[in-house]
C-alpha cells in the first residue's frame, strides 16, 4: 500500500533568538570613523551631478532608489551615469534582472556609449541568485545598479521558497554590508535600485525600503511623452531641491535643470 504524499507549502520553521544585553553598543558621532574616500563624490561630469549631492556627484556608500513608470527613462538615465563613471575609471556594475543579452545588445546599438558598462544578466543564474550576487558584490564596486529591485526580490522569493519580506530583507542587508565597505577591496559601494510605480503612480515597495534608502529619486514622463523629468523627494546627500529635465536623442541623454527651492 503506497503512502499518500502531502503537497503544499513547507512548514515555517520558528527561529527563537536569545537576546544578549552585552551585544548592544551605543555611539556618539565622535566615536565613528571612516576613510576619507567616503566623502569624495563620484562625478559623471554631466549636468546630473548637481542633483545627486551638494558636493556634485554620487556619494560613496549611498543606497538610493530610482522610481518611475514603464518607459519613463529609469534604465537609460542609470546606464548613462554608469557609462560616464566607467569612463572616469570607476568600477561599475549593471545587474539586469529584466533584460537578457539580446535585449541589452539592441539597447546598446541604439545608445553605443552603454557598451562599456560591465553587466550581469541575472536570469542566467535564477536558481543561484543569492550566491551569485553575494560572490559578485564581494569583488568590490564603486557603483552597482539593480534593474529592477522587484525582479530580484521575486527571483529570490520563488527560487528559495521564502516570503517577499524575507527576500527584501536579504537584499537590503546585502547592500548595507557593501555600502559599509565590507568586501574584498573595501569599496564603499553606492547602490542604485530601479523600481517601478503602481498603476496608481504609487511607490511599489515596502515602508522599510523607503526608510532604509538614503535617497528617493522620481523619474517621470509626461502623458504626451514629450517631457521627462527627475526630482528627489528625499536625498540625505543634497541640501537643495532641484528639478531636472532630460531628453533622449542622437545616441545620448541631454540634461537641463532649474532650482525649485533655495
Amino acid at each position: 500500500m503506497s503512502k499518500q504524499v502531502k503537497r503544499g507549502r513547507p512548514r515555517k520553521t520558528q527561529v527563537v533568538k536569545t537576546f544578549n544585553p552585552s551585544s548592544v553598543k551605543l555611539f556618539r558621532g565622535s566615536d565613528l570613523s571612516f576613510n576619507n574616500s567616503l566623502f569624495i563624490p563620484l562625478k559623471t561630469n554631466r549636468e546630473i551631478d548637481v542633483i545627486l549631492s551638494t558636493e556634485g556627484g554620487l556619494m560613496p556608500g549611498t543606497n538610493m532608489v530610482f522610481v518611475g513608470g514603464p518607459g519613463s527613462g529609469k534604465s537609460t538615465v542609470t546606464l548613462d551615469m554608469l557609462s560616464a563613471l566607467t569612463d572616469q575609471g570607476l568600477k561599475c556594475l549593471f545587474v539586469s534582472g529584466e533584460m537578457d543579452e539580446i535585449a541589452h545588445y539592441k539597447y546598446c546599438k541604439r545608445l553605443p556609449k552603454f557598451q562599456n558598462v560591465q553587466t550581469l544578466f541575472l536570469k542566467n543564474y535564477a536558481e543561484t541568485v543569492k550566491e551569485t550576487l553575494e560572490y559578485v558584490f564581494d569583488q568590490g564596486y564603486d557603483v552597482i545598479a539593480i534593474d529592477s529591485l522587484a525582479e530580484v526580490i521575486e527571483m529570490v522569493k520563488d527560487n528559495y521558497r521564502t516570503t517577499e519580506s524575507a527576500a527584501e530583507s536579504w537584499l537590503l542587508n546585502l547592500q548595507d554590508k557593501h555600502k559599509k565597505g565590507k568586501n574584498k577591496c573595501s569599496y564603499y559601494t553606492t547602490f542604485i535600485n530601479i523600481q517601478q510605480v503602481t498603476k496608481a503612480g504609487d511607490f511599489a515597495g515596502s515602508n522599510r525600503l523607503k526608510h532604509m534608502t538614503d535617497a528617493m529619486c522620481h523619474i517621470e514622463r509626461s502623458k504626451d511623452g514629450l517631457e521627462r523629468s527627475i526630482h528627489f523627494s528625499k536625498n540625505r546627500d543634497c541640501d537643495k531641491d532641484f528639478k531636472m529635465f532630460f531628453s533622449i536623442h542622437q545616441d545620448t541623454v541631454h540634461y537641463s535643470y532649474e532650482f525649485t527651492n533655495d
